[in-house]
């Protein structure tokens, strides 16, 4: 720390604080345009003017002079007042006075500055801008004419985002901010640019003229997509999420968010919810009132013993999740799953048996502490887009390597530096196991690993698993696997990161082992910086495992589908969840459904599962309720409401709550008093309340009871005359909620079929033609996205659009072998 002089006021800060960030920690206000504490200093602006008096009264900008001890520094004398206010003429030379038109009015950083100094005349004049505006997307506003050329958005595209979509052109008086070619914004469309712009020059269109941001109601909370627990704020008025409004202080993310979080939520106002119960009568669903619906449903669940089932999507909260449990168990059943059962075999399975535990032992902080970050898929930035920023930040800031095991290339392959190894798909778990095994070779391990149970074991087990034998298999050479052996082993700190979900079957417990295995073999586990970080797919995922909302005695999803096919399950309770069209083989789930006796449906939307059902109950937003979210480093926070129920919506928690006191049980009356139980049994919970969890969430520990287990592969062998087609998820969505969130359609509306150029050639396939994608499961048409990430050979496709169907072709297998057609 260092001892220096504010405005006459006695303070300290941090060597490494400049002045700017010494005042603002003292409480000490300096303006400023073009800061945000996440980028790093600019001076672009000159509005943070201030005086050193060991510079001999020069006027030095703030938010890049580091401060010295001893330094005297004063913030407002009349000099400085005289030269911001002359910044703020020469801002407003060129600016347009349409204050009363602009969305960002009364949250405009220049129209504050311009107040509070008392700006009410310019000495200057000149024409002003005339600039064309970019409205050719649907999220985004461009009006360069108000732009101030603070920077702050290209600097967040590049150093954040890691895209650099924008950037200064020109020079002088014509300097503006700008897109390549000067054509239109084509990016992300994440809005971090939006979201530090400090005027009207960038705007979120979804919320144009919406309202003005002092007539919102501002209620903190969660995002509901995936499981990276962003914070958000909900701006809302008249009962209605309008947008979400940026706060650099909330969360490990400083306010950052991806297209899902800064402009997915219109689903929560969607005029497509179901706002009553619906029943099934004549072969149509008919309005009806709860009462009629919830005693249709006890009706069948009471005594239903093990012909009853359930699956929820890991999108309710913890308390739901554990009161649904309660009701399948008041109704005798122990049939229940999350998620297509294989989404969460990794942690389940694999982390408990290899770890004693079923979490990830890192976190989230980890990444940007760590020497060397080996990623698994580069799916892991479009399937948790907010940790693709931390991992951007590592490399770039921290000088952190990066090397990516994938089965395609992606946006964190063009990071500095970063090896990307591109392998056979569905080789995964054998190359992992030939890095073990290089590893051992080379005599890299950590002394401690042969004390750990399962060495002598495992060491045996991998002896097939050479870098020569596995290159044949894998397609990588063998010395480029002795490479990512070596590189992971003898850096000091390193993290393994990898996605799991419903579209990632080959990230299953034994994948979940070989990885482990890699941290234990080289000492990597408990440490800061290193690990191991399994992302779980949706927002509350990893609170779904904790809350024990898998089969453990019961039937897992896909037997539960079985037995629905079967007759053996005569009542199904669907919480969220839509396997129609998030399951693998949609003949199958379908058919399944079809003769499943009582299909009853809770969610937001008539989803394409809720159509077959016999009951329909509408379900509330995550918006409209309170409870707790666990994201994929176990970090608990808690959510409360900020809008009213819709229509005549009920929460899950009420819903189950009823059901079980209809079927004779007790059931806690509120949320709350459930945390109490989950915090009295839930391992790592103890102690937690709501009041303890605060903003900013508690972490739930994890201890580790290290074992190796040889973890089983599987030989994937190509079908000749066939593509390999891997499925996924893109930037945009997640599962199939996002299809009813506006601005993630806005920007991905459709699925499609990814392939090489190469194959595209070999095919005679130009982009957006009409394509017959064929497996033994079944057939579908997508349109063509020929792009120079794909390996020849090799499909991708997202999973997320009933419209699409990918999952008639898609059976469930790490890679589904096709055909395709025009």
């Amino acid at each position: 720390m260092v001892n220096l002089t504010i405005d006459d006021k006695q303070v300290t800060a941090p060597k490494s604080a400049t002045i700017y960030e010494a005042a603002k920690i003292n409480g000490i206000k300096i303006p400023i345009l073009c800061h945000d504490k996440k980028l790093k200093p600019f001076g672009a602006c000159r509005m943070c003017l201030v005086e050193v008096e060991q510079m001999k009264g020069r006027q030095i900008p703030a938010c890049t002079t580091p401060v010295t001890d001893g330094m005297i520094i004063r913030t407002s004398t009349p000099d400085i007042i005289k030269a911001r206010k002359m910044v703020l003429e020469l801002l407003l030379l060129n600016h347009p006075i349409d204050c009363p038109v602009c969305d960002k009015g009364g949250d405009c950083d220049l129209q504050n500055l311009t107040y509070e100094y008392q700006v009410n005349a310019n000495r200057f004049s000149d024409e002003k801008f005339h600039h064309e505006i970019d409205y050719s997307n649907p999220l985004i506003e461009r009006d360069m004419n108000r732009c101030v050329l603070c920077g702050k958005c290209a600097r967040i595209c590049d150093e954040i985002v890691s895209f650099g979509a924008l950037t200064f052109i020109s020079r002088g008086i014509e300097t503006k901010i700008g897109c390549e070619f000067e054509g239109s914004l084509n990016c992300e469309f994440c809005g971090s640019c939006v979201s530090v712009c400090p005027v009207g020059s960038l705007l979120a269109r979804p919320f144009k003229f919406k309202a003005r941001f002092w007539a919102l109601t501002n209620q903190k909370s969660v995002c509901s997509y995936c499981g990276t627990g962003c914070n958000l704020t909900l701006g809302v008025k008249d009962n209605k999420v309008l947008t979400t409004v940026y706060d650099e202080n909330q969360g490990f993310h400083n306010g950052q968010l991806c297209c899902r979080g800064r402009f997915g939520y219109q689903f929560i106002n969607s005029d497509k919810r179901l706002t009553t119960p619906l029943v099934r009568k004549g072969g149509a669903l008919m309005e009806a009132s709860w009462d009629e619906a919830l005693e249709l449903v006890a009706t069948r669940l009471r005594g239903a013993g093990a012909s009853a089932a359930a699956l929820a999507t890991p999108r309710l909260t913890n308390e739901e999740l554990l009161l649904f449990k309660k009701l399948m168990e008041a109704a005798g059943s122990a049939n229940y799953d999350h998620s297509a059962g294989y989404a969460h075999a990794a942690l389940t399975k694999g982390f408990a048996r290899s770890f004693g535990a079923t979490a990830s032992p890192s976190t989230i902080l980890d990444i940007q502490k760590s020497d060397l970050l080996l990623v698994i898929k580069t799916d892991s930035y479009e399937t948790h887009p907010v940790i693709g920023f931390e991992i951007n930040m590592a490399v770039k800031n921290k000088g952190a390597k990066l090397n990516i095991l994938s089965d395609k290339r992606g946006k964190l392959s063009k990071l500095p530096d970063a090896k990307t190894f591109v392998h056979t798909p569905g080789s995964e778990i054998a190359v992992i196991n030939s890095l073990a095994k290089a590893i051992l070779d080379e005599k890299l391990a950590a002394g401690s690993a042969v004390s750990i149970p399962g060495y002598a074991d495992l060491e045996k087990a991998l002896a097939g698993f050479t870098p020569d034998a596995v290159a044949v298999q894998s397609g990588l050479s063998a010395a480029a696997i002795k490479q990512l052996a070596s590189d992971y082993a003898k850096a000091e700190k390193a993290l393994i990161i990898f996605p799991v979900g419903n579209a990632y079957p080959g990230h299953n417990a034994d994948m979940a082992s070989a990885v482990a295995n890699l941290a234990l073999l080289t000492g990597k586990l408990g440490t800061e910086g290193s690990g191991v970080l399994c992302m779980a797919e949706k927002n509350n995922s990893q609170g779904a495992v904790d809350m024990g909302f898998y089969a453990t005695s019961g039937l897992q999803a896909g037997q539960i589908m079985d037995g629905c096919a079967s007759g053996a399950i005569k009542t199904l309770f669907l919480a969220g969840e839509n396997p129609v069209v998030s399951y693998p083989n949609r003949a199958v789930v379908t058919t399944a459904l079809d003769k499943v006796e009582f299909l009853v449906v809770s969610d937001l939307f008539m989803t394409e599962t809720a159509a077959m059902a016999d009951v329909v109950l509408p379900a509330c937003s995550f918006a409209e309720k309170e409870g707790t979210f666990t994201s994929v480093d176990r970090r608990v926070q808690h959510i409360k409401p900020a809008i009213r129920k819709v229509g005549q919506s009920r929460t899950d928690f009420e819903i189950f709550s009823t059901l079980i006191a209809k079927l004779g049980g007790q059931a806690p009356a509120a949320p709350a008093a459930v945390f109490g139980e989950i915090a009295a049994s839930a391992p790592g919970y103890a102690g937690m309340s709501y009041a303890a969890l605060g903003e900013t969430g508690a972490f739930a520990p994890v201890d580790i009871t290290p074992a190796f287990v040889v973890p089983k592969t599987v030989a994937v062998e190509p079908a000749a005359g066939k593509l390999a087609l891997v499925i996924g998820s893109v930037l945009y969505h997640n599962g199939t909620l996002s299809q009813f969130g506006e601005g993630p359609m806005y920007v991905c509306p459709e699925g499609y079929v990814e392939l090489s150029r190469g194959d595209a050639a070999k095919l005679n396939v130009a982009e957006n033609d009409l394509l017959n994608v064929t497996s033994a499961a079944g057939s579908t048409k997508l349109k063509a996205r020929i792009s120079s990430r794909m390996p020849e050979g090799v499909l991708f496709s997202p999973y997320h659009f009933g419209a699409a169907e990918i999952n008639r072709v898609w059976s469930g297998a790490p890679v589904t072998w096709v055909t395709v057609t025009k």
